[in-house]
């Protein structure tokens, strides 16, 4: 499921192909993937327009038009992702965008059609619809608003951080390597942090994001390439993901792959030894 880094690989990608271009118009070729007007309003919107502007919010890509047309908000979801170059899967084609001048296509392809289209009449409405779903952006959210959301769920951590209410952008993957890098135990009850816990997760989630974001995010299966169709490279330099049974990077002890409650069909991996779990208040054995 493309996460934060993902989905940030892709408006990367996608701002120099689309920004300042002027759209012939917008194809819809799944109608049951489009919320907020009907398929006839979409293509009517979609004629003749420009792009001002790709953004990313959380998990969502921004279209932003000029002229005061809107924008078109993407949920890519767990296989949605856009190519600028012809996919492998035209079956798979969502949406496609028509560019003039000189002519070009950008596809935006699903293959499960989990993923959602949206054309808002402008950012007032997109904020008010990300603000419903999500929390503050993972790259921005300060120290003391993580420590404050921590402490109102007596959850467990990981599936804390991939609540997208809590922060926007962390999906499981990243979750596990944070918490590595943090060396904090996925199951540590979010509320029972420490203000060190807390430090030490805040300052592991950009390090962890950016270093993601460098290597185009992550592929571990067909389900995601960057815009020009590569794998992103990630998983090769990771720490946790996928490694289960491998030496840990930090101490050498075999990586443990388990399972969380109420993460359903997601791995989570983590070192023993270096993310003990305790009790609160209790006290590390000697020896």
């Amino acid at each position: 499921m493309p996460e934060l880094p993902e989905v940030e690989t892709m408006v990367r990608g996608l701002r120099p192909a689309l920004t300042g271009r002027a759209v012939d118009r917008i194809e819809l070729h799944d109608p049951t993937m489009l919320l907020g007007c009907t398929a006839a309003e979409f293509a009517a919107r979609g004629v003749g327009v420009r792009v001002a502007g790709v953004g990313r919010r959380g998990k969502w890509v921004v279209v932003e038009l000029t002229d005061d047309r809107g924008m078109i908000v993407i949920q890519p979801r767990m296989t949605g992702g856009f190519w600028l170059v012809e996919p492998p899967r035209p079956e798979h084609v969502r949406l496609t965008f028509r560019l003039a001048n000189p002519e070009a296509s950008v596809w935006f392809c699903d293959a499960r059609r989990l993923g959602r289209i949206l054309w808002f009449d402008g950012p007032d409405a997109a904020a008010a619809a990300f603000a419903r779903a999500h929390g503050p952006d993972a790259l921005a959210i300060a120290r003391d608003d993580l420590a404050a959301r921590l402490k109102r769920t007596r959850r467990a951590v990981k599936p804390t951080l991939m609540d997208q209410k809590v922060l926007a952008g962390i999906g499981n993957i990243y979750a596990d390597e944070i918490l590595f890098e943090a060396r904090l135990h996925p199951l540590k009850v979010a509320a029972d942090l420490t203000p060190r816990e807390v430090d030490r997760l805040h300052a592991a989630i950009v390090p962890i994001l950016s270093k993601a974001i460098a290597a185009e995010g992550s592929s571990f299966d067909a389900g995601y390439r960057t815009v020009l169709g590569l794998e992103g490279g990630f998983l090769a330099v990771n720490s946790m993901y996928g490694r289960a049974g491998q030496p840990c990077k930090g101490c050498g002890a075999p990586v443990e792959k388990t399972k969380i409650a109420g993460l359903i069909g997601r791995p989570t991996y983590l070192c023993p030894k270096c993310q003990p779990l305790r009790r609160p208040g209790a006290r590390p054995k000697k020896g």
